[in-house]
């Protein structure tokens, strides 16, 4: 693995997943959350490749949707895999079968959750870079408290879906409906592990980036992450993956009312981001 795109979810991720897929040497999974149950079950021995196709078949997103849509089969017929593999050796081989499929000759993944197993990966690839993706915690808070997946979390009491994707069979319709306040405890909790998880990675192995930076000079930040991860800085990329931004997004009003229900700590880091809080009614 090249990197691996993290965050609190909703906040950007899948939008710099698609423009970094879009370099014409990169192949970028679509959050995959099988690694940490390979490494679960695994650790680094050889095991049956087969049992390790079986993990990526039975994991699954809140929706019920597989994370990685594969025909086992086809990946044996073309990749001749030997029976026993190290999950890293599973892994490359995989992520190289996508690659090739795309035409591409490396390969990355966007899980947000990874963030919470960023030393797990670094077991397996010692160079993984990881990238934090931040976003204003107002608006990633209002767009989580909408969305199937974190309503799924909350009702989970959990706060990351990796542990709960495998065999994942429980009707979303089912979920309560949760406070704002549930959302930004999610929020909140997501991000410092995702820093505390960044304190044991490899020294130059670690990036912060804001979304809002992204949005406002693509070209700029994407040459940041193509020096960081070692991807040559293709004009054409370039011009191609900040021609995918919805100049609407840049524009969108913040959801400030989000932070009525923000704690004082959870303010505290807001503001240590760079983010305002709520403005004074004076």
């Amino acid at each position: 693995m090249k990197f691996c795109i993290v965050g609190t979810g909703r906040c950007g991720t899948r939008l710099l997943r698609t423009m970094l897929n879009s370099h014409p040497d990169l192949f970028v999974f679509n959050e995959t959350h099988w690694i940490p149950k390979l490494y679960e079950f695994f650790g680094t021995s050889k095991v049956e490749t087969r049992l390790m196709l079986d993990i990526v078949g039975r994991t699954y997103h809140v929706t019920g949707v597989p994370t990685t849509e594969l025909d086992s089969q086809t990946f044996l017929d073309y990749c001749s895999p030997p029976d026993y593999m190290t999950v890293v050796e599973f892994c490359d081989a995989l992520g190289g079968y996508f690659a090739t499929q795309a035409n591409k000759s490396q390969w990355a993944d966007k899980t947000p959750d990874y963030g919470f197993f960023a030393a797990q990966l670094q077991v397996y690839w010692p160079n993984c870079k990881i990238i934090h993706l931040i976003r204003d915690g107002a608006a990633v808070v209002n767009s989580m408290s909408s969305h199937i997946g974190y309503k799924g979390l909350i009702a989970a009491r959990q706060y990351a879906w990796c542990p709960l994707s495998l065999d994942f069979s429980a009707n979303p319709n089912d979920y309560p409906p949760s406070p704002v306040s549930a959302f930004a405890d999610l929020w909140y909790h997501r991000l410092i592990r995702i820093r505390d998880e960044a304190s044991r990675l490899k020294s130059g192995t670690y990036i912060e980036l804001r979304h809002e930076d992204v949005l406002r000079a693509p070209d700029a930040e994407l040459r940041r992450l193509a020096e960081f991860t070692g991807l040559r800085s293709d004009e054409t990329w370039l011009a191609n993956a900040g021609s995918l931004i919805d100049t609407e997004r840049t524009t969108k009003p913040r959801p400030i009312d989000a932070l009525d229900h923000f704690t004082a700590p959870q303010l505290d880091l807001l503001q240590s981001l760079g983010y305002a809080g709520k403005p004074s009614k004076d």
